[in-house]
């Protein structure tokens, strides 16, 4: 067990230091501490104190702003201010009208650690309050370097306004991805369950009437209900392993899964094999999908061979495919072929007896491995 506090055990030192970054501005006011020549060396000593625990406390916001109560991060951040505007109160005696530099910090604790509504809205007002104190006040604070202050505190507020466009965009994203992937895993099983299950249905029906009148033809019905229904298992399994690892090597894994259930022995790559680099990654992950797929419900194959290179991906079977058969309007392959196009690259199917998927992003269209 570890004997380290369990503050520092748990302090976030790179929001820390890149909050650190704007301690540069305590360096304006620290001069006129040390020149103020009204105060004694003692007063000098407990200024710089002041001035040493603000930017601890600062520090602290960021890296354990959890050590304080608050069920929302705008109670935490207002309580952080509260302990600031202690050692700032000690240093107005100190620094005199140059007080008003620390209230920087306090412009950016509230810009980069609450909500942006509450916290830009925060910042502005103090970032405005305090420029007409120093404008209207203590003009000659803005005459000797004041206007850093308000040129620092106005590249917060615009830093944490892009920071937060940025993170809206992200979350955007991310929300549309989840959105599709739902679509996505909706349409699967509908495909895969509703016309599978429907036909396994009506061969039942047909297979049950025909038990007495022609038994052979009830029998192959009901085997061809059982080859259904592995097949459509195949199928679900290789959309819940894909779900579980959304990537081509992921995508390698539910082929393995929907071809051993399928009762087709898969030739697939190495792991190291699978790390399909970049874009196509996406692309050779839908290649894969349709691919497979077409070898489980058409080929009638017992071998599956999958050979992938950096810009190539090829799907070979020993099955007995009609010629022609698979690039069809409305089958998944028609969609496979215009999305390659889109993509830059070529997609060759070949069938008639044994079938051949090739999808390559280069224009070679020899067979991998040849």
């Amino acid at each position: 067990m570890s004997t380290q506090p369990t503050i520092l055990r748990h302090f976030d030192w790179l929001a820390a230091g890149f909050a650190g970054i704007w301690l540069v501005f305590l360096l304006f006011p620290i001069p006129q501490l040390l020149t103020n020549n009204q105060l004694s060396n003692t007063e000098k000593t407990l200024g710089l104190v002041a001035v040493v625990v603000f930017a601890l406390i600062y520090l602290a916001s960021y890296g354990a702003p959890w050590v304080l109560p608050g069920k929302k991060t705008w109670h935490r951040t207002l309580q952080w201010s509260l302990l600031l505007l202690i050692p700032t109160a000690a240093l107005t005696y100190a620094v005199g009208p140059w007080w008003l530099y620390f209230f920087t910090y306090f412009v950016a604790m509230w810009a980069f650690q609450t909500p942006p509504r509450i916290g830009l809205t925060v910042g502005t007002l103090v970032t405005v309050l305090s420029t007409l104190v120093m404008v209207v006040d203590y003009p000659h604070v803005f005459q000797q370097g004041g206007y850093g202050f308000i040129t620092g505190a106005f590249f917060v507020l615009v830093m944490a306004a892009l920071s937060a466009g940025g993170d809206a965009r992200v979350q955007r994203r991310e929300q549309q991805q989840r959105t599709e992937q739902t679509e996505r895993i909706a349409s699967d099983v509908h495909d895969i369950l509703g016309r599978s299950l429907t036909v396994i249905n009506l061969k039942a029906e047909l297979a049950s009437a025909l038990v007495e009148a022609d038994p052979a033809r009830a029998q192959r019905e009901m085997q061809e209900v059982s080859e259904l229904s592995r097949t459509a298992l195949a199928e679900v399994r290789a959309t819940v392993t894909r779900l579980k690892m959304p990537t081509f090597a992921g995508e390698i894994l539910a082929s393995a899964r929907a071809l051993e259930t399928a009762g087709v022995k898969a030739h697939l790559p190495s792991e190291q094999e699978a790390q399909v680099p970049g874009t196509n990654s996406v692309l050779f992950s839908w290649a894969l999908r349709e691919g497979v797929t077409n070898v489980i419900r058409h080929s009638g194959a017992e071998n599956c061979w999958v050979k992938v290179e950096a810009d190539r991906l090829e799907i070979l079977d020993d099955g007995d495919t009609p010629q022609g058969h698979g690039l069809v309007k409305g089958n998944g392959l028609t969609g496979l072929e215009q999305r390659v196009k889109d993509s830059g690259g070529d997609l060759l199917f070949e069938t008639g007896g044994a079938t051949r998927l090739l999808v390559t992003m280069n224009g070679d269209t020899s067979p991998l491995g040849a």
